[in-house]
């Protein structure tokens, strides 16, 4: 599957949408954290370019990275996007 991560639709507390870029943050936390060489390049991927093609096993991993390193709006956000697909 495609995903943009500069272009991820959160909505506020009142229910109104925007767009935030979480691809830089994306990219350097899985760059930071991983031990797997494969992830090191997505993550570059992530950073540099922001849309991505995923896998359903990196869709997994991360969908772990995302619910472990980011605020629960954001959380839901990427879910989200990692499921309308």
């Amino acid at each position: 599957m495609k995903i943009d991560f500069r272009k991820i639709q959160v909505k506020d507390i009142e229910g109104n949408n925007s767009t935030v870029d979480i691809a830089k943050m994306l990219g350097n936390t899985i760059y930071q954290k991983t031990a797997d060489l494969g992830e090191l390049e997505l993550a570059q991927d992530i950073y540099k370019n922001g849309e991505v093609e995923l896998s359903p096993e990196q869709v997994e991993r991360i969908k772990e990275y995302v619910k472990t390193n980011f605020v629960a709006v954001v959380q839901i956000a990427v879910n989200e996007a990692l499921s309308a697909e």
